[in-house]
């Protein structure tokens, strides 16, 4: 079965009503797009912020996935992260890890090192100034845009994906995923996704839902980038030129909730190697 049948059945499951539970420790700025994204792919979430009740979360609400990112991050929080990841760990539940604005302090460095040190990953989904950050390498990001040549981005997703052994996602122009052997490519998108801010946490999200429904993560990241890029494209089908960015973006939420199996397989722009 290719990677395109696979992603056909993986999405199926979405009308199921299977509901994967996932747990989010998240920002406050994007918190209520990142829960809406899980219910409009099926799933079901829960969240934390209490260091007491991080050491058991996942495994006393029998989670199927955590989402952690670091847009907001704050050092009791990054301690709630760590312990919950190891947690998730012991009890073998899929880590998607965003690590939105990384590049903006020494003690985002020093987070996304702590963490990663700590807690074995599933899939990290980062644009390329953040992979490239991970890496040790120098970046043009400012906040949580990157400003990188996407062109060569490839070896980068391959590297950290080996290195950490991971599924590794690079949000752009195309998306590239890649576990460091397999290699996808979703050429699918709108460009004002980038003016909406919560776009690319999003993406994570739909990602974590449907790794709670299988234990290949890359096939689970790529259906995930799959999706986003086939709804924001649906989106700008309806946009009038009376319609600014937020009505997009309520577009984009709509197309996600209303996205077929038929629709995404049509649409879907995929590379594979």
């Amino acid at each position: 079965m290719n990677l395109k049948d696979q992603m056909k059945k993986l999405y199926d499951q979405k009308f199921e009503e299977k509901y994967p539970l996932v747990c989010f420790l998240t920002n406050y700025v994007t918190v209520l797009d990142l829960v809406d994204m899980c219910i409009h792919s099926g799933g079901s979430p829960v969240l934390t912020d209490e260091i007491s009740e991080a050491h058991e979360m996942v495994e006393f609400s029998g989670s199927d996935a955590v989402v952690m990112n670091f847009g907001t991050i704050n050092r009791e929080y990054l301690d709630i992260m760590t312990m919950t990841g190891v947690t998730a760990n012991r009890a073998g539940v899929p880590v998607i890890l965003d690590p939105a604005a990384i590049t903006a302090s020494s003690f985002r460095k020093y987070a996304i090192t702590h963490l990663l040190d700590e807690v074995k990953v599933s899939i990290l989904k980062g644009n390329l100034g953040e992979i490239k950050f991970i890496l040790g390498y120098e970046t043009k990001n400012k906040g949580i845009d990157s400003f990188e040549d996407e062109t060569g981005g490839e070896k980068y997703c391959i590297e950290l994906a080996k290195k950490l052994n991971t599924v590794v996602v690079m949000t752009g122009k195309t998306d590239i995923i890649t576990d460091g052997e397999r290699i996808a490519r979703v050429s699918n998108g709108n460009a004002k996704l980038k003016k909406i801010c919560g776009a690319g946490s999003s993406v994570a999200s739909i990602m974590a839902t449907y790794s709670g429904l299988t234990d290949d993560y890359f096939l689970s990241a790529t259906l995930g980038a799959a999706v986003m890029g086939v709804a924001s494209e649906l989106a700008e089908e309806r946009m009038t030129e009376k319609d600014g960015i937020r009505t997009f973006k309520a577009y984009v939420h709509d197309a996600v909730s209303m996205l077929t199996t038929e629709e995404l397989m049509k649409r879907v722009n995929l590379e594979t190697r």
